[in-house]
């Protein structure tokens, strides 16, 4: 159930955005398009998706019935639970050990939690993914991503 509420909240704030993006003034607007037409795409793209979402969730539930379980929720697994730990490592030590330090060590760990073994393709994508999200954010677009302490900041500097 917590499921479909979640995806009612999300269409909800969807439609919120949505009503506000055709508030935004447009009268000095030199493009064609107008300036809200990319958001106002995303938004009708994210309804379009969320709904989608929600009917299969509603179908899913409708076929799985009430099925038998171990008595402790899904939400309490050890995955989930990793996760929560992984996400709120990540905020608190993100500001000493930096951005790419502490993305490869949170990529590292949510690949481990989700299932995959092979420690090359763990590395390569912890690596690879933080590297590539520090040069698009942090070059590409500006983006001021925590640098870290001491020498981690001044390694930063030759990356980002």
């Amino acid at each position: 159930m917590g499921e479909v509420i979640f995806h009612i909240l999300i269409l909800g704030f969807l439609g919120i955005f949505l009503k506000q993006s055709f508030l935004v003034d447009t009268a000095r607007s030199s493009d064609p398009i107008g300036p809200v037409a990319f958001p106002q795409a995303i938004i009708i793209v994210a309804l379009a998706l969320t709904l989608f979402s929600l009917f299969q969730t509603i179908r899913k539930r409708r076929i799985a019935g009430r099925a038998v379980s171990s008595g402790i929720p899904h939400e309490w697994s050890k995955e989930f639970l990793g996760l929560l730990v992984a996400i709120a490592g990540f905020v608190l030590i993100v500001d000493f050990l930096g951005f790419i330090i502490t993305a490869m060590i949170l990529l590292f760990a949510i690949l481990y939690l989700l299932g995959e073994r092979r420690y090359k393709k763990i590395v390569g994508l912890s690596v690879g993914a933080s590297f590539g999200f520090a040069l698009i954010f942090g070059k590409l677009l500006s983006v001021p991503l925590p640098r870290g302490v001491e020498a981690l900041k001044l390694l930063s500097y030759y990356i980002y």
